[in-house]
């Protein structure tokens, strides 16, 4: 296994109490921390959100759940095997996510910067997940908690913990995804992010369809799984830039 390559002797960055709280906290808030320290091929893959079903390729929602928040349709149920065709990319901070508001969301943008409502779909998981992801990486992480994660004491702790703002140097975008696990109400989906020193880091996001959106779910056990990888292989390359 590859060691970090920052000298642990030189920076208390590198203490696993460290890099556990840049994981939790923030998710990809520290994603240029990550990238320069956690191990290539290693970490343990993030735990499935609590309750999923089987991994299906076209899972339905069930009939339960709450209607998206600003209308947007539940569309195609099938995981996606390629990278979505027509996405239109946005600038969010300094990463490129990816926007569709009439099909996949975001359906709204607020003056604050949130952004919100994706479709009831794998497809709408994904543009929720890396509009997440970037949103935290801009700085916005408190937001991203206080809105855009599902309710339950491992949020409220993360909240308490006053969640940082990203560092200026980090600089990263999004390179591919996978869809590890969608059962209609749940999902994880990996995200590979490409870091300005050409390393790759992956990202599991767990999500759950929660008041009409989808919603991050704060691991309980505070490891997200992310981890540095040697390439993308497994990965559906996608890129808004």
């Amino acid at each position: 296994m590859t060691e970090p390559t920052v000298n642990e002797e030189q920076s208390p960055l590198t203490k696993p109490k460290f890099i556990i709280s840049a994981v939790v906290v923030a998710i990809i808030v520290a994603l240029g921390i990550i990238l320069a320290l956690v191990p290539k091929g290693g970490g343990t893959p993030s735990p499935e959100p609590s309750k999923a079903g089987p991994n299906t390729g076209s899972s339905q929602p069930s009939a339960t759940s709450a209607a998206s928040v600003c209308g947007l349709p539940s569309g195609d149920q099938a995981k996606p095997a390629t990278a979505p065709a027509d996405a239109k990319w946005e600038l969010v901070g300094k990463i490129a996510a990816p926007t569709s508001p009439k099909q996949f969301g975001p359906g709204k943008t607020e003056p604050n910067g949130l952004r919100s409502c994706f479709a009831h779909s794998p497809t709408g998981a994904l543009y929720a997940a890396v509009n997440v992801a970037a949103l935290s990486g801009s700085g916005k992480a408190n937001l991203v908690y206080e809105q855009l994660a599902v309710p339950g004491p491992e949020r409220d702790a993360v909240l308490k913990s006053s969640p940082t703002a990203a560092p200026e140097s980090v600089a990263a975008q999004l390179a591919g995804f996978t869809v590890r696990s969608y059962d209609g109400d749940r999902t994880v989906i990996d995200l590979a992010f490409k870091g300005a020193n050409g390393a790759f880091v992956s990202i599991p996001v767990p999500l759950q369809w929660f008041g009409g959106d989808w919603k991050i779910v704060v691991p309980a056990t505070g490891d997200t799984g992310a981890r540095q990888i040697a390439d993308l292989s497994g990965y559906i390359e996608w890129a808004g830039v």
